[in-house]
């Protein structure tokens, strides 16, 4: 059997392996969500197979087939949901002026009773939807940490980042920050 032969580290017998899967490679990288990886997802997925061979395990009694296919497809969903992380860190970057937005809602150091500022504030979240209001309400107003606020909310992490990151972007856009 070839997979036996190319694990044993049979040239040959991993080429043709190679070729014969080619067409998986070729299907699970062409996916529309990975378009703009381009070669880099051919090039992942044919490492990925590669892989696959190395760790099947006949004993388990899964079919090689549907292992490398599994592999290679979720070692491409992988790839995929780090590159989104990676361009939502570039496109949606964390400010140095999030904060600003807030400025504008008195606090008790300048004087303001803090009921006042609490209405202040929950006016100024009025645009926004439960959801986003209710995070940053616990970011800024609670002083819940990220991860904290997205624990309570039922997300992950990485979501409460971009959700708060679009909030303040609204939110920028309907306040004049002077």
């Amino acid at each position: 059997m070839y997979i036996q032969s190319a694990k044993r580290g049979n040239k040959d017998a991993m080429e043709s392996l190679a070729l014969q899967y080619e067409g998986l490679c070729r299907k699970a990288a062409g996916q529309s969500h990975l378009a703009p990886l381009g070669e880099d997802a051919l090039s992942a997925a044919r490492e990925s197979f590669l892989h696959a061979v190395r760790e099947f395990d006949a004993a388990r009694g899964v079919p090689f087939p549907g292992f490398a296919k599994a592999k290679v497809y979720g070692d491409l969903r992988t790839l995929f949901k780090k590159s989104r992380r990676q361009w939502q860190r570039e496109v949606l970057p964390e400010s140095a002026e999030e904060g600003s937005v807030f400025d504008a809602v008195p606090d008790e150091r300048d004087g303001v009773k803090s009921f006042e500022a609490d209405d202040a504030f929950h006016r100024m979240l009025a645009p926004l939807s439960e959801k986003p209001r209710r995070l940053l309400t616990m970011l800024y107003a609670s002083g819940l940490t990220q991860k904290e606020a997205a624990a309570k909310l039922g997300m992950s992490q990485q979501a409460a980042a971009v959700m708060k990151a679009r909030a303040l972007k609204a939110l920028r856009k309907n306040v004049d920050i002077a």
